[in-house]
């Protein structure tokens, strides 16, 4: 695990060698040992954080004969396996460590072998005899990477901030990123919310050769269809079969490991197979919040005492949020404001003491149907089924329900399944998702903002993700959709800054690509059934958990800000940073349009507080970085 960056373009060694230690400068976080190579053209660099082969397996690294260099991030857990091949072809390796394995094979020609790799990875590597650079990221975009192309120069690094520091680089805002985070929380790759600066997409190669970039995939998401119906033991007992061996792989490293529990069926699932594979007792890690409809604890810590695991816990409350905001916020070099980002950098601050890597639950909802939005889509054409009248009628006495401060309360389910059932399965997934619908976005933003945007409505995006699936299982679709939009530039982007934050390595074992691909031979009609979601992950689990943390109905890490917007401090923030004259001034927002969203909030005749929170994030980011 490191961060890594690099340039391509004309200059001296020795220029390009500076410029890319002060990239190294910018991210000097994710690791604790600088390495930098540096040839005319082009310049590499790594921030190392040691979890495989600490002594050794510096960074840069080079082939037998130093025609190939090579920087990573992340881990590659099959890594033994590869080597005992390349080496009965002849290879030899100067390391013990794993990502040595990427450079052997390049070697051999043949570009197919990405898909041999298991692990998480965004790797870098500069053919000096071509002069060839090859960026390629984890097939499920678990490691970050972006680049920025302009005028001759090309930059990357696995933050944005590195590419930043490089003078060379232009600044200027996207409008349609700002535009789509509103809608999000988050900006969706590959645009990042700099114009010629973009994301590697997951499981893809870039490659830069005589002036051209060329970004090519070499995995994606499959919905087989056509596989043989399997009895549903079949299914839990393979879908038990494969969480051991991705949890296995997860497990392997030189320094100590422990698990992230919530409580909940993934993160149990995670520990309990932990459990068995260690040596010695789990380290668990889990989250307590002062407010009682949003805690855990109970179920974390009845999950950590069948496990006997040496457990700990993060007390957090309302204070400990708004205390951290600004040095939390400074993590992002985006508008971003996912809500569980803000407890898991607590959690990441403690677990660091204790730990070096620490294995989390993402990945599992999408994979495995296990939010309510995918629920919805059962009974979605049944509502659009139901005659208009009785549709507008329901409608109704659903927006006159009384407004809830409790998290996913039922008033807010049933607005978001009325407002979203006017429309088709992709485009109502997208209305319960977002934080704030394309009808609110425009409410808040002014004309000039909306007529100047490449792309005015977000809900396109969903739409045309889902489409490209070539498959009739609607809801498995919307499920790879969502593997590839909100878990990779939500979820995973937040669990990799949260983590290497405080220079620790987060690892996914449901993201696995054994894993992924297992679950997307499953139709999704064994997956969910009702209200009953991740059957197939309830089934295997069965007699590894207790039942009534096997039976849970999934409660999510998030932050209750629907009431903390109404205590003192909170309330003051908002006022302050969504006043009219404020927002207006920074050229994007109707100042009416947010006072009004405001008010409805105030007045408890709406539960905007998502679409207020991303508001707020967005004017404190913009003021943050007009410079």
């Amino acid at each position: 695990m490191c961060g890594i960056c690099g340039i391509c373009g004309s200059g001296r060694a020795t220029d390009h060698e500076s410029a890319v230690r002060r990239m190294l400068q910018a991210i000097q976080h994710r690791g604790i040992v600088d390495g930098a190579w540096s040839h005319p053209g082009v310049g590499l660099g790594s921030r190392r954080l040691p979890i495989i082969d600490v002594a050794h397996s510096a960074q840069p690294l080079f082939n037998e004969d130093e025609s190939l260099v090579l920087v990573g991030n992340g881990e590659i857990f099959n890594y033994r396996d590869l080597r005992e091949r390349l080496a009965g072809r002849g290879h030899v390796f100067r390391t013990y460590g794993d990502l040595e394995c990427i450079l052997h094979l390049y070697e051999e020609g043949d570009e197919s072998f990405w898909n041999d790799l298991r692990g998480q990875f965004a790797i870098a590597i500069y053919d000096v005899p071509t002069r060839r650079l090859t960026l390629a990221r984890d097939h499920i975009g678990i490691k970050p990477l972006y680049y920025y192309w302009q005028d001759g120069l090309f930059l990357f690094g696995s933050e944005i901030r590195a590419i930043l520091s490089h003078p060379g680089c232009r600044r200027r805002l996207n409008p349609t990123a700002l535009a789509d985070f509103l809608c999000l929380q988050y900006v969706p790759k590959p645009q990042t919310v700099y114009e010629n600066l973009w994301g590697v997409p997951p499981g893809s190669l870039l490659v830069l050769q005589d002036g051209r970039v060329e970004v090519k995939r070499f995995w994606s998401i499959r919905i087989d269809s056509a596989t043989p119906a399997q009895s549903r033991r079949q299914i839990a007992m393979d879908t038990r079969e494969q969480l051991r061996r991705s949890v296995k792989r997860t497990l392997v490293s030189d320094v100590p490991v422990g698990v992230l529990l919530s409580g909940g069926l993934d993160s149990s699932g995670i520990a309990a197979v932990a459990a068995e594979e260690c040596s010695g007792p789990l380290r668990t890690f889990s989250i307590v919040f002062r407010e009682e409809s949003f805690d855990e604890s109970p179920h974390s810590r009845a999950m950590a005492r069948f496990l006997g695991s040496e457990h700990h816990e993060v007390v957090l409350d309302e204070d400990a949020i708004f205390d951290s905001l600004p040095r939390i916020s400074g993590v992002f070099d985006e508008p971003f404001c996912e809500g569980s980002a803000y407890p898991l950098y607590h959690i990441c601050q403690y677990a660091k003491d204790h730990v070096t890597v620490i294995l989390s639950g993402e990945g599992a909802d999408e994979t495995f149907a296990g939010y309510e939005p995918y629920a919805g889509q059962q009974f979605l054409k049944y509502y659009q089924w139901t005659p208009a009248p009785v549709r507008a009628l329901f409608r109704a006495v659903v927006h006159r329900l009384p407004v809830s401060d409790n998290w996913i309360s039922w008033d807010l389910r049933l607005r978001r399944f009325v407002d979203g059932g006017l429309f088709g399965p992709a485009k109502a997934h997208f209305w319960w998702r977002v934080n704030m619908n394309d009808a609110e976005k425009r409410r808040v933003l002014t004309r000039d903002f909306i007529d100047g945007l490449d792309r005015a409505d977000t809900a396109v995006l969903y739409e045309d993700r889902v489409a490209s699936w070539d498959s009739k299982d609607t809801v498995n679709r919307i499920l790879a959709a969502d593997c590839t939009l909100h878990l990779v530039d939500d979820l995973l982007l937040r669990a990799d800054l949260m983590s290497m934050a405080h220079t620790m390595e987060l690892r996914v074992p449901f993201l696995d690509v054994d894993f992924v691909d297992h679950a997307f031979r499953i139709p999704s009609r064994r997956k969910l059934r009702g209200f009953t979601n991740k059957i197939p992950l309830r089934d295997a689990l069965k007699g590894m958990i207790p039942d009534e943390i096997r039976t849970r109905v999934k409660h999510g890490l998030n932050m209750p800000y629907q009431k903390w917007f109404k205590r003192p401090r909170w309330k003051t923030l908002l006022h302050d940073c969504l006043a009219s004259q404020r927002v207006r001034s920074l050229g994007i927002f109707d100042g009416e349009g947010v006072q009004a969203m405001l008010s409805e909030h105030e007045r408890g005749t709406h539960n905007h507080a998502h679409g207020l929170w991303c508001i707020l994030n967005l004017v404190l980011w913009l003021e943050s970085h007009s410079a």
